[in-house]
């Protein structure tokens, strides 16, 4: 049980429960202690640092500034105010922290380094290698090499990537069992390296040695089930919309697809229209899926909880999701545009919550799915189902079982986006998305890559910059390493 917050013991519950990694017995022990105490620094910087981790961008920047408000002159609490503004794509917010930091110490490397990850994240590689460059920040320091990699690569220099990544991966640092994480994100994007001047079979080693280092646990059978949940329980007739329930005056645009099909290109175009608003990958309806069972005080747990949802607490969810946006510092908008990765396993929720609501299915040659998505720096803990190539497959048809699925119960309007007719016919494909979204027609749609708008995703490389071809067919270099891929049909 929780001891009083007066106790001196109280924080020593706390870090112990930070170190053994328990984050949600932390997190609410933190909050417990905040609720008494609201100003308490210790606690409000546990809550910043594991809201950071689980990317609750609002949360974790109103607990750094109280931490701030009590250490205005601790450089780590300013770079991870840095480091929030950051993930939330306040680009300048984020660099003036660095500056401040800078200003009293300039040598601070934590600074230099988070100031060039900015930048480099905002497409300005020049000025972030400049930030690299200072004597201050070391060649072989794990964090900065894998930043000046990324440069190099974006800069097409990718031989001295793979040159500096080797740099790094000799570290002895990174040869404790801890350090394995940073160790696997090096080994991945040496893999892209090597991708890009056509070593593909390295490429692909890399790749899987970065895998087998963060393996997760992950049930094949369970996966199938849960998508047999969502069948069994989202009919046509539970995901009608109530007569008594008068949906939001908002236009809600929910775009589905597998991970790099194209769900960033198609909301940075909608970005690029004034009159729509891009979330990126708000996680609000994820949260609120998980917590219904609590929230309705069913029985049972999700997806069936959802027998519970009355008009009035549509309502009341629907209208919590829209002033979460607000909170999160997005504008207010006529038609919000979300990219969320679990939005396809969400629509029959959004279908009750929001009956008016939009739905853009991504499509994209599977077989180049799957190979981009063993290529990428997918989250071993939040995408298990990406480790091992057999995976990714059965990740892949059942995302095809569960779209299928969804186009023959919903009642909301849908669309199909082919990744590859967007790039063969640009302007097509982004009139069509424009027009079905209900928007009228304007030309910064085909110029989404020059917004300047920081995208806090993967594909952040990419998405700056002019449509390209290479994507496509990308798995034919690969085919002798990916059997079950290659069984996959592309329909």
């Amino acid at each position: 049980m929780l001891n009083d917050p007066s106790s001196g013991n109280i924080d020593a519950q706390l870090q112990s429960a930070l170190a053994s990694g328990d984050l949600g017995r932390a997190l609410q022990m933190a909050m417990s202690i905040v609720q008494q105490q609201p100003e308490h620094v210790e606690a409000n910087l546990a809550i910043a640092k594991i809201r950071l981790r689980q990317g609750l961008w609002s949360e974790a920047e109103a607990a750094t500034r109280v931490v701030l408000n009590a250490r205005p002159e601790d450089d780590s609490i300013l770079i991870m105010m840095a480091n929030i503004h950051g993930a939330r794509g306040q680009t300048e917010s984020g660099i003036e922290c660095c500056d401040q930091v800078l200003k009293r110490n300039p040598g601070a490397t934590g600074a230099l380094v988070t100031r060039a990850q900015l930048l480099e994240r905002s497409g300005d590689v020049v000025e972030a290698i400049k930030a690299l460059d200072r004597p201050e920040v070391p060649d072989a320091d794990p964090v900065a090499g894998m930043l000046r990699a990324r440069c190099l690569i974006q800069q097409k220099q990718h031989t001295k990537a793979v040159e500096v990544l080797d740099e790094c991966l000799s570290s002895w640092s990174l040869e404790a069992p801890a350090a394995a994480g940073q160790r696997a994100r090096l080994l991945l994007l040496k893999a892209k390296a090597h991708d890009a001047i056509g070593q593909y079979d390295d490429a692909f080693a890399e790749a899987t040695a970065a895998k087998q280092l963060t393996p997760v646990p992950f049930d094949p059978s369970a996966y199938v089930a849960e998508v047999d949940q969502l069948i069994q329980t989202f009919t046509a007739d539970q995901i009608q919309p109530l007569p008594e329930y008068a949906a939001s005056e908002a236009q809600h645009v929910f775009i589905a697809g597998m991970p790099r099909s194209g769900t960033t290109l198609v909301e940075q175009i909608l970005d690029a229209h004034p009159e729509a608003v891009g979330v990126g990958e708000a996680k609000e309806l994820h949260i609120c899926a998980s917590r219904l069972q609590n929230i309705i005080g069913a029985w049972t747990p999700w997806p069936s909880c959802v027998n519970g949802l009355t008009a009035d607490l549509r309502r009341q969810l629907a209208a919590s999701y829209e002033h979460a946006l607000l909170q999160h510092g997005f504008e207010s908008s006529n038609c919000y545009v979300n990219k969320h990765l679990y939005n396809l396993r969400l629509l029959g929720l959004i279908a009750m919550l929001f009956p008016n609501a939009k739905v853009i299915f991504t499509h994209r040659n599977p077989r180049d799915v799957g190979v981009s998505c063993y290529l990428g720096n997918f989250s071993s803990h939040v995408h298990p189902e990406l480790q091992t190539v057999e995976h990714v497959a059965l990740a892949i048809e059942q995302h095809q079982r569960l779209m299928d699925h969804w186009k023959s119960v919903l009642n909301l309007q849908w669309m199909d986006v082919q990744y590859e007719e967007m790039i063969r016919d640009q302007e097509k494909m982004t009139r069509d998305i424009v027009e079905f979204c209900g928007l009228p027609w304007d030309d910064r749609c085909l110029r989404s890559h020059e917004s300047g708008r920081t995208v806090m995703t993967l594909s952040y490389d990419q998405v700056n910059k002019p449509m390209y071809t290479t994507s496509i067919d990308r798995y034919r270099n690969y085919e002798k390493h990916i059997p079950s891929l290659m069984a996959i049909e592309n329909g």
